[in-house]
């Protein structure tokens, strides 16, 4: 519904967002803004209401401006309403001129200025309230002569319409900020606006009467100047078809400057009348080679970035072609650079990347060319340049980048690996020359760091085959592709089983199963490592609580963990989260980690591994021996065990005389600093005599079992416990398992008189049913077995992986379900329940 109370102004536009760009611009309290999407919805608006003006697109489907204007001054009722054509900067003058004849008061150019927009349309409507006080006026006049009320009002009415289409011409004019001139068709210069001064610094009255040349004075725009006044007698040459066009202006004090001009011309009294339009584009054109800088070029270095090197790269490339010349692409990618964001921050690891680019600068040649493609890789064109002065330009540029970075308070050392492709040898295409320089450069990061390799053929089945394997290792997880094994840890001195060590295998669907070896750099290098090592930490978990509930025997579950997951911020948060969900005890969970987590990393992994000892969780070192860490680790951080690598096992009967020395001293070393060691990789009795020899706590190795599925772990699990019950049923089991201090003599009474030395099968057949009548867990059974057998709760501690407290917890509990105040009291239950089974007695 429209309002009658305001003034109507209708703006028409085929676009919607132009539409709202000039309501935006233009809307008054006082202003009912009626919009029409076309002319014909435009002329039906118009035989509805009266209207103070009209906004008109020129190009629009259907009527276009100038077919909806000639109609609209076609008709008695419309005809005296202004219209203002709304056009973009591409409007000839033939053009500009048929709008001024079809009666248009103006024209405004699209990208169009708001201010002069709102006064032009204030112009339309001051024009429209004289023309309603006029209308008032001449409607009381009507009342003493209809005839004089009529002529007055037309008169008036055409005056009115011709003051204001003068002056609102002359605001236009005078508030443009581009400059305006007239002249005459031989160029002498009539009229000119304000913004000429400020644009040219010429005062109005030195630049009026002067030729239009004094203002541009190049031969270019001389000779256009020149040309547009040539065809200005011309009507059928179709002067301003390349209406908008770029000069160069000329200042009072002789300075150049870019500038656009519009012109026009129309024939009035007798003579042609030429309007020129021109606009300061300094501005434009510094915005433009900015943009154009940025577009190439990375804003961190200033190096060129990826798009400029692929401009470059084609061109170069075309050069060596044409001139028969060999052309070097260069791949360079920083070594562990990923560790220094996470560890010192982007603003240092920017502040590298910097000096990095610095030094390939000052490092190539002239013509070569270098550019950062993203993150820390960069890569280097060498135009006319063979292999064997690439290696050597490598070599100077690995030379450069070993020296030192001092970053604020930080002495870094950097190292970085390259990949080189040489055309026409190793591709003759942008694309062959790129991915074969990338192959190589990932030989070179699988081979060590701080190297550089050159392409061979053979590099490409390597690299697609890690490429499809980076790609299908995002999905491994939810296609449920990866399981665990499990290889067992025994006391070399029970044969009993103490822990298992989880292995993570991946069965690919195409490739069969892909060693850990072969994945987890690549896990590590995508970041994917976090994610995987959490589903490796929670399926332990839950295998390890599913054995416990199954009754099995207790024991520890030891986990890798790879350097990049003590990188993560909410590790220790992550870790309470899973053992909560899982309802398994720190005390029963051990983290492995190898020397090489800990270089590079010294404060992040001893805080993170003092958090985890806190928590009950225990420390191993894997693989000792074989990394490059200082010994003072062993003092520095919280490790219970030491693993001894296979290699340094393998050599103990192979090359005895260094190789049992060596594996001795380490026995040595970690009990004088109170830790455990676990052997790995024993495969031979030799070995396993050596190790006990030597005072080895456990071993690890195909001796007894390699890495299996969980039900043939549980299998091992129930063979070796059925194992040692028979070897303790056989020696005598409660004479030589590990007796308390504080046993009594009720202890010996009771080993007699059940006779659990001859019948073990009584004294569990007892233990059962004492479970049963008291509603014992299985947990505090296990409790309950050793403190029968007469162990301290230091000794059960050890042996069923808990803290202390925690035992002293287990037996109150056991104390209160059997109405007992000690051990002794304990015991006799027991002695007790070991006579009604020897007498047949059956459980309640």
């Amino acid at each position: 519904m429209i309002s009658t109370d305001g003034i109507n102004i209708l703006l028409v536009d085929d676009r919607p967002e132009n539409l709202l760009a000039l309501e935006a611009i233009i809307d008054r309290d006082e202003y009912n803004l009626i919009k029409a999407y076309s002319g014909e919805e435009a002329l039906k608006f118009l035989l509805k209401y009266d209207f103070a003006a009209i906004l008109l697109d020129v190009q629009m489907p259907g009527i276009d401006g100038f077919g909806t204007a000639k109609i609209i001054k076609a008709r008695e009722k419309t005809k005296n309403i202004p219209i203002l054509f709304i056009t973009a900067n591409n409007m000839d003058s033939e053009h500009v001129f048929t709008g001024y004849s079809l009666g248009a008061i103006d024209y405004i150019l699209k990208p169009f200025d708001p201010l002069i927009l709102k006064a032009k349309v204030e112009g339309f409507v001051e024009l429209y309230k004289m023309k309603q006080q006029l209308v008032l006026q001449a409607e009381t006049l009507a009342e003493k002569t209809k005839e004089l009320e009529i002529a007055y009002a037309g008169l008036s009415e055409v005056t009115a319409e011709l003051r204001v289409s003068e002056e609102l011409a002359n605001v236009i004019s005078e508030t443009s900020i581009d400059s305006m001139i007239i002249i005459n068709e031989k160029g002498k210069i009539l009229k000119a606006n304000p913004a000429v001064e400020h644009m040219f610094n010429y005062e109005r009255d030195e630049v009026i009467g002067n030729g239009i040349s004094l203002l541009f004075s190049c031969d270019h725009s001389q000779t256009y100047i020149n040309t547009v006044l040539e065809t200005i007698h011309f009507p059928e040459n179709p002067m301003g078809s390349d209406h908008l066009k770029e000069v160069n202006g000329k200042r009072k004090d002789g300075t150049l400057f870019p500038a656009e001009i519009q012109i026009g011309k129309r024939y009035v009294h007798d003579r042609y009348i030429v309007a020129c339009t021109i606009r300061d584009i300094s501005k434009n054109k510094d915005y433009q080679k900015k943009i154009e800088y940025m577009a190439y070029h990375d804003s961190l270095t200033e190096l060129p970035n990826r798009r400029s090197f692929n401009d470059r790269l084609s061109v170069m490339l075309n050069h060596a072609k044409r001139t028969n010349q060999p052309l070097v692409m260069m791949y360079l990618d920083m070594d562990r650079f990923k560790y220094i964001n996470d560890s010192l921050g982007h603003i240092v690891g920017d502040k590298i990347l910097q000096k990095i680019a610095g030094r390939l600068k000052a490092g190539v040649r002239t013509d070569d060319f270098a550019a950062r493609i993203g993150g820390d890789e960069f890569n280097i064109i060498l135009p006319e340049t063979n292999r064997e002065q690439a290696l050597e330009l490598a070599e100077s540029i690995l030379h450069s980048l070993n020296q030192p970075f001092y970053i604020d308070n930080y002495e870094l050392y950097i190292t970085a690996c390259i990949g080189i492709s040489v055309f026409p040898y190793d591709g003759e295409d942008t694309l062959s020359l790129m991915k074969n320089a990338d192959a190589a450069l990932y030989r070179a990061k699988e081979q060590g760091k701080n190297l550089y390799k050159v392409f061979h053929s053979g590099m490409n089945i390597q690299s697609y085959k890690a490429f499809i394997m980076q790609n299908d290792l995002r999905k491994a997880i939810e296609r449920n592709e990866f399981q665990l094994v499990y290889q067992p840890r025994i006391n070399i001195e029970s044969d009993i089983v103490t822990g298992a060590e989880a292995l993570l295998r991946w069965y690919h669907p195409t490739w069969g199963t892909i060693s850990p070896e072969e994945f987890i750099p690549l896990a590590e290098e995508s970041g994917q490592i976090a994610e995987i090592g959490e589903w490796v930490l929670r399926s332990a978990c839950k295998q390890l609580k599913t054995w416990h509930n199954a009754g099995l025997q207790s024991m520890r579950m030891a986990v890798n963990f790879s350097a990049q997951q003590f990188l993560q911020k909410d590790l220790i948060q992550s870790i309470e989260g899973i053992l909560s969900e899982t309802d398994v005890n720190p005390n029963m969970l051990e983290i492995e980690i190898t020397e090489s987590v800990i270089i590079g990393n010294e404060s992040n992994v001893a805080q993170a591994l003092n958090q985890l000892r806190n928590m009950g969780i225990s420390i191993s070192i894997d693989d000792f021996g074989t990394g490059y860490s200082s010994l003072n680790y062993l003092r520095s951080f919280p490790v219970n065990t030491l693993k001894i690598d296979k290699s340094f096992i393998r050599d103990v009967t192979e090359n005895p005389s260094a190789s049992q020395a060596l594996v001795s001293t380490i026995i040595s070393l970690a009990h004088h600093l109170n830790m455990t060691v676990c052997a790995e990789g024993v495969e031979t009795e030799a070995q396993l005599n050596m190790l006990r020899k030597f005072k080895c706590e456990e071993i690890q190795g195909y001796l007894f079992s390699p890495p299996v599925g969980p039900e043939k772990f549980e299998a091992f699990l129930l063979q070796n416990e059925e194992k040692n019950s028979i070897k303790r049923s056989k020696d005598g089991s409660f004479e030589n398992m590990k007796a308390s201090q504080t046993s009594t003599p009720l202890m010996n009474e009771f080993e007699m008189k059940t006779g659990i030395s001859e019948n073990e099968e009584i004294l569990q057949a007892a233990f059962e049913r004492t479970k049963k009548i008291y509603s014992i867990s299985t947990r505090e059974m296990d409790v309950f077995h050793l403190l029968v057998k007469g162990f301290s709760n230091k000794e059960i501690s050890g042996q069923l992986f808990i803290s202390e407290h925690t035992v002293k917890n287990h037996i109150t509990r056991i104390f209160q379900k059997l109405t007992v105040n000690d051990r002794l009291q304990a015991m006799a239950k027991i002695y007790q329940a070991c006579m009604e089974e020897g007498k047949g007695i059956q459980p309640h």
